[in-house]
């Protein structure tokens, strides 16, 4: 890999990269090459079975009326207005 290689990579890439870093990347992104490249020959199949269970859900028997609790909460809640619940401001600075 030469110079001007890691520098089209480094442009393409869209990254700065100094002459100390230069000399690096010269010597690494050969490495890196051949190391992908053992994993491409290394190849096989994905395996993508997922066995016998897959998104279980228990079924719903007893499903209530929607929005059957709502005013339930609403009329627990101290400062619910318009059905809307007012909550304390929480901000943290950490």
């Amino acid at each position: 890999m030469t110079d001007v290689d890691v520098t089209k990579l480094a442009k393409l890439s869209r990254i700065a990269v100094s002459d100390e870093e230069m000399k690096d990347l010269e010597k690494e992104v050969p490495e890196i090459l051949a190391f992908v490249e053992q994993i491409a020959e290394a190849g096989g199949e994905v395996a993508k079975e997922t066995g016998e269970h897959y998104n279980i859900l228990r079924e719903d028997t007893e499903p209530h009326e929607s929005s059957a609790y709502t005013n339930e909460m609403l009329e627990a809640m101290p400062d619910a207005k318009n059905g809307y619940l007012k909550v304390r401001k929480i901000i943290s600075q950490d």
